[in-house]
């Protein structure tokens, strides 16, 4: 019986024009939603690369004058290995190792970039973060891989889905075939799994080819990224089943899953943003900068007391050698310290905001299988929100760092020897992802098909008792 079903469906779709049309579309769309990808991250990639090459020459002359120096010769740039010229001119570069399934899931990586110099002319709260880009294009987002998948493949679930039951009960077959001896509710679950194998083989073969022409590499990543994309297929499905079993024609049926779609897809997560964003206001970064400056511009009035307070926190900096030629830089450096401490406040208020959107999002996107779906691919990716906040803490962080490393330097009034410059603190950071939070989503996917799935039989059961009565 169940040979005879799939041979009946194949049949069927093979002789529907619309479902290999559709095929035809949705490989192709795969196909441009990866070469859109693929452009962004080599666009991406360029732009680090050339930072990575200009930091790297910038060591190098560093180098050249600290062999020089070290070999006894003078150099006319011997202000290079000064720790103020080290710290502000030559820097650390702060770089987020790219992933190349961000090819699939651009995420928030046309918002945020890839690296980041790290001077200590700014303090952490001014580092940049943002990438400037056209406000429209950031309003429409990125046409790629999870873009397709989330919004459009669905739509293509209701379209081959919506009227299998009642398309039959509308043309008479339903009797004929409820004379026999089969269960209405069987035959029709058998149906829908045959559609959800064909469309699934369907989209993991449009998935393969763009992989292997955007030169994807098959890792664990990308394993679980087919894993979250079926779960979220087979959500569609067992919403369409349970849908179809309702009994309605199939006019209502196909209103009621896009009416559905619209409220999961479209509506929820807006919702869900904008409460997030009610609830938690980010103070104004505006007014940050603003509140920045002002500090920056009190403190350089009061320079010396503001030193002083400074060397009252750190007695092991006081030194009397060498000469007084690094006073300005030492109050600058001191500065930098003390201004980050009184806008600590309004910086940690930003953050407490922004960890609040968060967590909101994180414990109401289950309403959403689209934001459970998204969330998933973009931390497979390398670039959900919660990746580039972890980057921007770890360069945050870094630059402390930096700046107190080379403090001793200043303030005991000498400059780097070649060793020191080698010695010098490196930025390392490694994109992480939380497998189990991916899998908790893979899991709330499948128990919700399953829980649709189990609904629908129970309906169909009961009607069946009522019509053998």
């Amino acid at each position: 019986m169940i040979k005879h079903n799939i041979r009946h469906e194949v049949r069927i779709l093979s002789r529907n024009h619309w479902f290999i049309i559709l095929t035809l579309v949705l490989t192709l769309m795969c196909l441009y939603a990866g070469h859109n990808g693929l452009r962004h991250f080599e666009r991406k990639q360029k732009d680090q690369d050339q930072a990575i090459q200009r930091q790297e020459k910038e060591e190098d002359n560093v180098r050249e004058i600290g062999l020089a120096l070290q070999r006894g010769e003078t150099h006319p740039q011997s202000y290079r290995l000064t720790p103020m010229t080290v710290a502000i001119r030559t820097g650390r570069l702060s770089a987020l190792p790219s992933n190349d399934l961000s090819i699939l899931s651009i995420g928030q990586s046309d918002l945020y970039r890839h690296q980041t110099e790290i001077s200590s002319s700014d303090n952490t709260a001014t580092i940049g973060f943002n990438e400037l880009r056209n406000p429209i294009e950031l309003l429409f987002g990125k046409f790629d891989v999870t873009f397709v998948i989330t919004y459009l493949i669905p739509l293509l679930v209701i379209a081959f889905t919506y009227n299998l039951y009642s398309s039959e009960l509308e043309s008479g077959r339903l009797k004929l075939i409820a004379s026999n001896p089969v269960r209405i509710r069987s035959l029709l679950l058998q149906r829908f799994s045959i559609r959800f194998f064909s469309l699934a083989l369907i989209l993991t073969v449009a998935l393969a080819i763009t992989i292997l022409v955007t030169g994807v590499v098959y890792n664990s990543r990308l394993l679980l990224f087919f894993i979250l994309t079926n779960a979220y297929l087979v959500f569609w499905f067992a919403l369409s089943f349970l849908v179809n079993l309702f009994g309605k024609s199939s006019g209502k049926n196909v209103v009621s899953l896009l009416s559905i779609w619209i409220l999961l897809v479209l509506i929820i997560p807006t919702a869900i943003n904008q409460t997030a964003n009610t609830l938690y206001p980010v103070p104004s970064r505006l007014l940050l900068l603003n509140e920045i400056r002002e500090t920056k511009k009190e403190l350089s009035k009061q320079q010396d007391k503001v030193l002083d307070e400074y060397l009252r926190n750190h007695p092991e900096l006081i030194s009397s050698k060498g000469d007084r030629s690094y006073e300005y830089w030492k109050g600058f450096f001191a500065s930098q310290e003390i201004m980050e401490k009184e806008l600590s406040p309004l910086t940690n208020e930003f953050h407490q905001k922004l960890n609040g959107q968060q967590k909101w999002v994180d414990n109401w996107g289950v309403l959403s299988p689209a934001i459970l779906f998204q969330y998933g691919a973009t931390q497979l990716a390398g670039t959900s929100s919660d990746n580039y906040n972890e980057f921007k803490k770890a360069t945050q962080s870094f630059s402390v760092e930096w700046r107190s490393h080379l403090m001793p330097f200043i303030f005991s009034n000498k400059s780097l020897t070649l060793e020191d410059f080698e010695n010098l603190p490196q930025f390392k950071y490694e994109s992480q992802f939380s497998q189990a939070a991916i899998s908790l989503n893979i899991g709330v996917l499948l128990l919700a098909s399953a829980l649709f799935v189990l609904i629908g039989q129970v309906m169909e059961r009961k009607r069946s008792i009522i019509n053998s009565k």
